[in-house]
């Protein structure tokens, strides 16, 4: 796995491990969105706030493929899928993961606010 996956897999992680530190969409309105499922991203004042990992890991949370999102609630199957997915799909920059051009992936604002 390059480093920049080992980021991208352990931003994930945190993400996944603290799940009741993050709000998804669909508990903010009750329209049926294609991303309703993501995670709220919070209002962002402080590049100091927004290069953090509560920030970056809402991101790369919501970039991931539906496939391996709908895993979250079993952490075995989750951890595989996602070390899986990032030994197939080895990336060597955090632009290159979210400028994937895959039509299964969602799209993210503001994403030159990483590094």
């Amino acid at each position: 796995m390059t480093f920049y996956s080992l980021y991208l897999y352990s931003l994930t992680l945190f993400v996944v491990n603290n799940k009741g530190l993050f709000d998804p969409n669909n508990t903010l309105h009750q329209y049926n969105t294609r991303t309703n499922k993501n995670l709220h991203l919070p209002s962002i004042h402080l590049m100091k706030y927004a290069k953090g990992p509560y920030v970056n890991g809402i991101k790369v949370f919501n970039h991931l493929p539906h496939t391996i999102k709908t895993l979250e609630h079993s952490p075995v199957k989750f951890k595989n899928a996602l070390k899986n997915f990032f030994h197939q799909h080895p990336f060597y920059s955090i632009k290159e993961y979210f400028n994937q051009g895959n039509p299964t992936w969602g799209s993210l604002g503001q994403r030159d606010l990483l590094f």
